[in-house]
């Protein structure tokens, strides 16, 4: 056997052994949740509060950014390593608050803070554990589970900016409120939308670059799930937990399936196009998808 093939197999082995361990992954954490009497509906809306699904999600969550940060931050001096993995995990946990004068998540809810940090030295600084995560993130059933995990966490996020928005502006007691609108429209939306993706904007020299010729899926969606939340729970009168539950749903399958998503998005889009009469065209000659 030449050695080309033996690393081949030595490959493809390695590749079968860290689905496995996905799979064993996926298997325990579905035992796990099933014998603790966490529900399919708690565990997606991260209300669980019987079972360590919490913990688990916010860590999945996080290690995934990690991870797929990894290569970005190679070389930086740690600090700047650690800030901008925390600015892609939770940077719109950042302004979100601060645009309605709140303080921000990761310093209400500091687990945030310290889970961000443990994944981001695991990632860079415990190479075996690091390696073994790796494999296991790039392998199908992995990448599955860690995509499920995000999808979780980062619903959670526009949720909560959203309604945190909501609040505030139904507090806010040294200025007037709107002459025209009883139930804050603007603000809602606005801090949903940046708590899914405010990190993109980050640091501020990125200016609007996320948005400047078309918007990624991670944007789109940071749009989409607020406004149908919003839509859902105040134009419907939707329990919120089943809206949330809803976009949840959506969320990751759109990870899970970005061909048939992109495809939606596309006929979508062209419609949006054709009855606003807006162009998508970014700049001169240039076209967007």
């Amino acid at each position: 056997m030449s050695v080309k093939e033996t690393a081949s197999n030595e490959v493809n082995k390695s590749a079968i052994g860290a689905n496995l361990v996905a799979a064993a992954l996926a298997v325990c954490l579905a035992s796990y949740l099933a014998l603790q009497g966490a529900g399919v509906k708690a565990f997606l809306t991260f209300t669980d509060k019987s079972s360590w699904a919490w913990e688990i999600t916010a860590m999945g969550f996080m290690m995934k950014i990690a991870m797929d940060n990894k290569e970005k931050v190679a070389g930086f001096y740690w600090v700047k390593a650690l800030v901008t993995t925390a600015i892609a995990a939770f940077g719109g946990g950042f302004l979100a608050p601060i645009a309605v004068a709140h303080t921000p998540v990761p310093l209400m809810e500091e687990t945030y803070f310290w889970m961000v940090v443990t994944a981001w030295y695991i990632t860079h600084h415990v190479p075996f554990l690091s390696d073994a995560l790796t494999a296991v993130m790039r392998a199908p059933l992995g990448q599955k589970l860690f995509i499920v995990l995000f999808g979780i966490f980062k619903t959670n996020q526009i949720v909560g900016g959203l309604e945190l928005g909501a609040k505030a502006v139904a507090a806010e007691t040294l200025v007037p409120g709107s002459r025209y609108f009883k139930t804050a429209v603007a603000a809602p939306l606005f801090t949903g939308f940046l708590s899914g993706c405010g990190g993109a904007f980050l640091p501020f020299t990125n200016g609007l670059a996320p948005i400047e010729d078309a918007c990624v899926w991670n944007v789109s969606a940071s749009f989409l799930a607020p406004l149908t939340y919003f839509i859902a729970t105040r134009a419907c009168s939707c329990d919120p937990l089943l809206a949330k539950l809803a976009i949840c749903v959506c969320r990751i399958l759109g990870d899970l399936f970005p061909a048939p998503r992109d495809a939606v998005l596309g006929l979508t889009v062209s419609l949006f196009y054709k009855v606003t009469n807006l162009h998508p065209v970014a700049a001169p000659g240039k076209k967007v998808d």
